[in-house]
């Protein structure tokens, strides 16, 4: 069994049990592409058997969130989960200052890690550190933001807004840069994923849905998640050669990764040139 189910990760599981929730169920080698905060909710794409050697494939693209902030407090995991670190007296912001700061957040921006994230720090996962009280280093990095879009006002000082976004952005942390542009303290109160690898949360199946097992419509083809990657054939009587590592006779030009096909079957991904072509990621059952 190989695929990736589009999953709609209710709020209180972490992404750990997500794969443990469809371990159970499947009893496959089962991972996940792109961690999700355990408060958040949202799409996150399981990965069974073959499907978790394209981890990296699907964790690169785009993903859209909505997010929640509340302004006036602030917390040491920048979320709701956090001890308060600091209060504000300051006025709430009006919306038309929230989403003036918002805007000012798109295009190529640097961003520090948070302490309580899944980032490793001396190969440790900094969460792991900051609940043992280790004082981390600042650690920036660049990300980039695509899209941005204020959709209101909860409250007087709680807003919503819209973000789509490339790999490694921390939407805390966005919250928090949100709320010292207008000179507050801000956290992230609301998180829910509703694009990732091109799975959209209107798609996306419940835990109440899959409880009694997962139906094959659920289980989505490899092949759709690497239309991207260049594309080489060989005949079908090559599938033996090609599934067992040898290489095989190609005419096409180089290719430094891509999807390998014998008789249409995609086999895995590798390299072609010089008039071979061989598989480094075996994607089927031999």
């Amino acid at each position: 069994m190989n695929g990736v189910i589009n999953f709609l990760k209710p709020p209180g599981m972490s992404s750990g049990g997500a794969v443990a929730f469809f371990k159970r169920l499947l009893g496959e080698k089962t991972g996940h592409a792109g961690t999700l905060d355990p408060g958040a909710c949202g799409v996150l794409p399981i990965l069974v058997g073959k499907a978790t050697r394209i981890s990296s494939y699907l964790m690169g693209g785009k993903k859209e969130y909505i997010a929640g902030i509340t302004f006036g407090v602030s917390t040491d995991t920048g979320d709701s989960y956090g001890n308060v670190i600091a209060r504000s007296s300051e006025p709430a912001p009006q919306p038309e200052e929230v989403e003036e700061a918002l805007s000012r957040f798109t295009g190529v921006v640097t961003q520090l890690t948070p302490a309580y994230s899944a980032a490793r720090q001396d190969g440790v996962k900094r969460y792991q550190l900051a609940r043992r009280g280790v004082v981390l280093p600042e650690k920036p990095r660049e990300i980039e933001i695509y899209e941005t879009e204020y959709l209101g006002a909860e409250s007087a000082y709680v807003h919503r807004f819209r973000v789509v976004c490339g790999k490694g952005t921390y939407i805390r942390t966005l919250c928090e840069d949100i709320g010292r542009a207008l000179n507050r303290p801000a956290y992230m109160s609301f998180l829910a994923r509703t694009r990732c690898a091109g799975l959209a949360i209107e798609d996306a199946w419940t835990t109440d849905e899959l409880e009694q097992g997962v139906p094959a419509e659920a289980l989505l083809p490899l092949e759709g998640f690497l239309s991207h990657l260049p594309r080489a054939d060989a005949d079908a009587d090559k599938r033996r050669l090609l599934v067992n590592g040898a290489p095989v006779e190609y005419a096409g030009g180089p290719m430094e990764t891509g999807r390998i096909y014998a008789g249409g079957e995609l086999l895995g991904l590798g390299r072609a040139g010089g008039g071979m072509m061989k598989i480094s990621t075996l994607l089927v059952d031999e």
